[in-house]
């Protein structure tokens, strides 16, 4: 037997490595990979869960540009109403001025003008 063995190995492993090799061909080519039926719907329902999750990421986006232009509108009244406190302040700190150095007929004249006395 093992002489025979010996003198037929190449006639014999012959078949039996095609044979190998086309089992895997076959594995390799196949559609299912070796998943189940159950694991493609799971990854179909995951694909699905994520394009919602796209979804609904994208009108987050579409609602925080709408936030970011309300934020800059309410950023530029803010700076306008700095603006419009740094004149009014200066009025005053120049009315101020005025009134240290003015004399007593001035002030006199202003308090009459301002609360018509």
């Amino acid at each position: 037997m093992r002489k025979y063995l010996s003198e037929n190995f190449k006639y014999i492993m012959t078949p039996i490595l095609i044979i190998l090799i086309g089992i895997l061909i076959y594995d390799i080519a196949s559609k299912d990979n070796g998943m189940s039926q159950e694991d493609k719907k799971r990854l179909e329902q995951l694909d699905k869960d994520i394009d919602s999750m796209i979804e609904h990421q994208k009108q987050l986006d579409i609602k925080i540009g709408e936030y970011n232009k309300e934020i800059e509108k309410v950023d530029s009244v803010i700076s306008n109403i700095k603006v419009k406190k740094e004149v009014v302040n200066n009025y005053y700190q120049q009315k101020g001025e005025e009134i240290r150095n003015a004399d007593v007929k001035q002030i006199d004249s202003l308090l009459r003008s301002r609360y018509k006395f």
